[in-house]
């Protein structure tokens, strides 16, 4: 039986850059959750893989993360986060909240 997304995803456009060891490319930040980012990237990758992210999610709160690749469609790829500090973990939740909270019918 296939996993149900438990979390909100917010699409958004913010242009970032994968690392996979001496490869790096651009790519576009489409949608994200508090566990995970939705990509469009040239760089081919295979489910399973490990990938860096790092992407300005505001002027004030990069973003830099380790996602593991969970389906690659290309251009789309589409991974967890399994690792990132803290701090970036809390501007994404601190952004999700604001997103949130702005675009709820009736407040």
């Amino acid at each position: 039986m296939p996993k149900k997304r438990g979390l909100f995803r917010i699409s958004i456009h913010r242009t970032g850059e994968l690392r996979r060891g001496a490869d790096v490319v651009p790519c576009e930040v489409v949608e994200l959750t508090e566990k995970g980012f939705g990509l469009e990237s040239s760089l081919r990758v295979a489910t399973g893989e490990a990938v860096e992210l790092r992407f300005d999610l505001t002027d004030k709160w990069p973003i830099q993360c380790t996602i593991q690749v969970s389906h690659a469609a290309p251009p789309r790829l589409g991974g967890n986060i399994t690792a990132i500090s803290p701090e970036h973990q809390e501007s994404l939740t601190r952004f999700i909240d604001q997103h949130t909270t702005i675009n709820l019918p009736g407040v």
